[in-house]
């Protein structure tokens, strides 16, 4: 169930928002392709016409700045208001400082915040922990958990968080 007042949504970036495809020991600012994942543009420009956007990755190769460049380079950037790191915050998505660290810099209560992400435990199951909603962005279709509301592409989100069209 997604809560009627959220505030804040917060998306993974690689495999989420951004193709992974590259190579992993390099940061995504500096590959010489990136590519947005299909419908990520058209989502976080309809969302952010009612919601904060933010990402939160595990991301342990790229600093926030670099995460910022490589959004930017598929005109991501401009629908997001803050990024939260690995490589800043010390800890990942599945250690409950990582959402405390995030719930503190948005001060938005964690009831009111959304995770959207493509890793079940990280993404979805770690966030519930700390008191966050979470959709699973499962493009492989994989087999959903009880109680775990699933999307197979972003574009879906916008009649869950929107309403029909």
């Amino acid at each position: 169930m997604i809560p009627a007042d959220i505030d804040t949504i917060l998306f993974d970036w690689g495999g989420t928002l951004m193709s992974e495809a590259g190579p992993g020991t390099v940061s995504m600012a500096w590959w010489p392709e990136v590519q947005a994942l299909a419908g990520a543009q058209a989502t976080l420009a309809a969302l952010s016409s009612r919601y904060r956007i933010a990402v939160a990755t595990n991301a342990s190769v790229s600093s926030r700045p670099q995460i910022e460049h490589a959004l930017q380079r598929v005109d991501l950037l401009r629908h997001v208001a803050a990024v939260f790191c690995y490589t800043e915050l010390g800890v990942k998505k599945d250690d409950a400082r990582f959402w405390s660290a995030v719930t503190s810099a948005l001060q938005v209560p964690a009831e009111r915040l959304l995770m959207v992400g493509d890793v079940l435990e990280q993404d979805v199951l770690a966030p519930r922990r700390s008191g966050l909603a979470a959709i699973w962005f499962n493009p492989a279709a994989a087999p959903v958990p009880d109680g775990v509301p699933s999307v197979t592409a972003l574009p879906q989100l916008l009649p869950l968080l929107l309403g029909p069209a």
